[in-house]
C-alpha cells in the first residue's frame, strides 16, 4: 500500500463491528485523537438492519457490512468477530492496513500481536496486525520487568472483571438486577446469562460468545513478550462491580529473588500507600501493585488493581494505527 494519503492524515477509516462495546470504545479513542468523522465509516459485522449510532457526539449510521466498500478503506479496524471480519481482512489483502482489536483473526496463521510500548518493532512492515486483549496488555506490562530481571518460570492469574467489560449493556443490567433484587422482582439476564448482582460468575458460565477468551489472553501475553512456550495460565471471573479490575497473580521466577527485589522490579506501579481495591482506581487508567507477599513455596503472590482496563484495547489500536498511518 502507498502511505501517501495516510501520511497526510487523510486516510479513510472503516470500523467493523462499530456498535459492539469494543467498537464504541474504538470510536471514542479515534474521536479523542481528533480524527474527524468524515474520514470514519461505521459498519456492522453481521448484516441486517441499519443501526443509528454516533461519532464524537454527532448522529451516525452503522451501515450494513458491504465487503468491497470496507476493503477500499486505507485503515480497517475489526471490532467484532465473525465471517464478515475475516472476509474483509482477506479482501483487503496487502493493500490496506488491518488492525484486529478483538481476536477476530486468531488462529495458527493469525496476525502478530503488538503492544506499542512493549514490542513496537513487531509492527514493522506489517499490513495486518492485532492488539492484545486489554487484560492481556495489563498482564504483559506487569510481567515484562519481572521477566527481564529474574525470568518468569510460571505465572498464574485470577482476574476479577467488572460489568463495564461488557459495555453499557453490562453496566445497565447489573444496575437493573440490583434494583430489582432489592424490590424482590425478577432480574434480567440477557447479558450475563444469570444473576451477577451479589454473585460471582466464572467465565465458563457466561454466554457462549466469550468461549476461548482465557486462552486468547494467555496467547496474547506470550506473543507480546516473545516467549517460546506458554508460561501464563489464567481464569476470569465476572464480579458485581461496575468498574475496576482486580488481578491476583502467583509468580515463580527462574532466578532467586527476595520480596524487595520483586518490589523494585514493579516499583513503577507500587508507589506508597495508594489504592488497593478496584473501586479506588475507578475513573483512572491507573495500574497499582498493592501487595507482594512470598507464597512459602519459592514464589510470590501479587495483588494488582487496574482502572479503565476495558479501554486499553481501543487505545492500543489507535496508537498502533498512528504508528502505521499517522492518522
Amino acid at each position: 500500500m502507498s502511505r501517501s494519503s495516510a501520511e497526510r492524515g487523510t486516510a479513510r477509516i472503516a470500523v467493523v463491528g462499530a456498535s459492539t462495546p469494543e467498537g464504541a470504545r474504538l470510536r471514542e479513542a479515534l474521536a479523542a485523537r481528533g480524527v474527524p468523522g468524515e474520514r470514519v465509516d461505521l459498519y456492522g459485522a453481521t448484516g441486517g438492519e441499519v443501526v443509528l449510532s454516533e461519532y464524537d457526539g454527532e448522529a451516525r449510521i452503522v451501515q450494513a457490512p458491504l465487503l468491497e466498500d470496507i476493503a477500499s478503506h486505507e485503515l480497517i479496524f475489526l471490532c467484532e468477530r465473525g465471517d464478515v471480519a475475516r472476509r474483509a481482512a482477506d479482501l483487503a489483502g496487502d493493500r490496506r492496513f488491518v488492525i484486529d482489536v478483538v481476536g477476530a483473526l486468531d488462529g495458527e496463521a493469525g496476525p502478530r500481536r503488538v503492544h506499542v510500548d512493549l514490542n513496537r518493532d513487531a509492527a514493522r512492515n506489517g499490513q495486518c496486525l492485532a492488539v492484545p486483549h486489554p487484560v492481556g496488555a495489563v498482564l504483559a506490562e506487569l510481567l515484562l520487568p519481572l521477566d527481564v530481571t529474574f525470568g518468569v518460570a510460571e505465572a498464574v492469574a485470577v482476574v476479577l472483571r467488572p460489568a463495564a467489560d461488557f459495555g453499557e449493556r453490562g453496566i445497565e443490567e447489573l444496575r437493573d438486577q440490583t434494583v430489582r433484587l432489592l424490590s424482590f422482582a425478577a432480574v434480567p439476564v440477557d447479558t450475563f446469562g444469570r444473576q451477577l448482582a451479589f454473585n460471582v460468575i466464572p467465565h465458563a458460565s457466561l454466554p457462549p460468545e466469550s468461549v476461548g477468551l482465557e486462552s486468547r489472553i494467555a496467547a496474547d501475553v506470550r506473543d507480546v513478550l516473545g516467549w517460546t512456550r506458554q508460561k501464563l495460565s489464567l481464569r476470569l471471573f465476572t464480579v458485581p462491580l461496575f468498574y475496576g479490575h482486580g488481578l491476583q497473580l502467583r509468580i515463580r521466577l527462574e532466578r532467586p529473588a527476595e520480596r524487595d527485589g520483586v518490589a523494585r522490579a514493579l516499583e513503577r506501579w507500587s508507589d506508597g500507600d495508594g489504592p488497593s481495591t478496584p473501586l479506588e482506581v475507578t475513573g483512572s487508567a491507573q495500574i497499582r501493585v498493592a501487595e507482594i507477599v512470598e507464597d512459602g513455596l519459592g514464589g510470590f503472590w501479587i495483588w494488582v488493581v487496574a482502572g479503565e482496563t476495558a479501554t486499553r484495547g481501543a487505545t492500543q489500536a489507535v496508537r498502533l494505527a498512528a504508528e502505521l498511518a499517522d492518522i
